[in-house]
């Protein structure tokens, strides 16, 4: 019966995103809510935006129906509809850092009101749970969903780029829900994963609209909230998880801050140093950009839920991988810039030495 369930809340949002997504297109046309192309932009002629609001159509009438069958999430629902008013304005008048943030820090504080937070922390390998105390609580939880909602927009930068990493995020946490036995979160990542699909046959490459930062920051925001709610209970191991499933997007907006910083450039300043124009600077075709970005998303999924599974000594195994592994993509992409490769001049003089050495064997 459960299964019914998950295919029909899937269905519904990927339908209903599927049958608002010309209207959308229409509608943005109409009031003149179009991106037009600048030296920032990847593309080059006038589209429409403000998709997020199919995605958003989608979702909540999904989340009308998980409602039959579970609790309402009242707070998540109030929370996004302020996300979403919010990208909205952003999108059709520009308004200023602040009063985007404003509107974030509002939505995320019903959701906290809600009881959505982080409350407790299990040590590992003991039955010892540590209560976490609102005062330390809610300023981590506040950070961890303000810092996810912004940095999925951040990456927001080429056609269906956006929308796949976040459907890949959703159907990790989906697939880490079902393991944990939370019935609620599954069924509202599905609901998502149907709404962000049923939008992409209009987002992916070549694109007839543009999810904008009402689709963006309403990502962002709801793969922060579904997480949080996820882990309330978590161990101090699979603390790190949502951060893994995450990654690209999060690391993406470390990179982008610490290349500013190293490059004399205020924080906010926008450039095209993101991964996405690095893989484009290379000779990747948009579409084999996003698909490869797609390829690093599910990496670093899969890494999630096999490091949740995984004893102690195999978890950080993986995370020693993954950083290794994004280290060296940091190197070979210039993320910060060319003449930072640490790890990449270790090894050449690795090599050289090693050679050395055998050259010297051999005589």
């Amino acid at each position: 019966m459960l299964a019914i369930h998950f295919i029909i809340t899937f269905l519904l949002a990927l339908t209903v995103s599927v049958v608002l997504s010309p209207l959308v297109i229409k509608f943005a046309n109409k009031i003149g809510l179009v991106d037009k192309p600048d030296e920032r932009r990847v593309h080059k002629k006038i589209m429409p935006r403000a998709g997020g609001l199919a995605i958003f159509g989608g979702f909540i009438a999904a989340v009308i129906y998980v409602a039959t069958i579970s609790n309402f999430p009242k707070g998540i629902i109030i929370g996004a509809a302020i996300i979403v008013l919010t990208g909205f304005l952003d999108d059709k008048y520009q308004i200023k850092p602040i009063q985007k943030l404003f509107g974030q820090a509002l939505a995320t504080t019903i959701v906290l009101l809600d009881g959505f937070q982080i409350t407790y922390i299990t040590i590992p390998f003991t039955d010892t749970m540590v209560h976490i105390v609102p005062a330390l609580a809610i300023p981590i939880s506040f950070i961890w969903i303000i810092g996810v909602t912004n940095a999925i927009n951040l990456i927001d930068g080429l056609d269906g780029l956006a929308g796949g990493v976040s459907a890949i995020a959703a159907t990790s946490i989906f697939i880490m829900a079902i393991i944990m036995g939370n019935i609620q979160v599954a069924l509202l990542a599905l609901a998502l994963i149907g709404s962000i699909i049923g939008f992409l046959f209009f987002n992916f490459h070549p694109a007839k609209i543009f999810m904008g930062d009402t689709g963006s920051l309403l990502l962002g925001f709801l793969l922060a909230v579904f997480s949080v709610i996820s882990f309330k209970q978590i161990t101090l191991v699979t603390l790190f998880v949502p951060i893994i499933i995450l990654a690209v997007p999060i690391v993406d907006t470390l990179i982008a801050i610490v290349r500013r910083k190293m490059n004399n450039q205020r924080i906010m300043d926008a450039d095209k140093s993101h991964l996405h124009h690095r893989l484009l600077d290379i000779g990747l075709s948009h579409k084999q950009a996003v698909l490869y970005i797609y390829g690093i998303a599910v990496v670093f999924g899969t890494s999630a839920i096999l490091f949740y599974k995984a004893n102690l000594l195999g978890s950080v195994l993986i995370f020693i991988v993954l950083l290794v592994m994004t280290e060296l993509l940091i190197e070979k992409l210039a993320l910060i810039n060319k003449q930072y490769r640490p790890m990449l001049k270790f090894y050449s003089k690795l090599k050289v030495a090693v050679a050395s050495r055998l050259e010297r064997a051999k005589m």
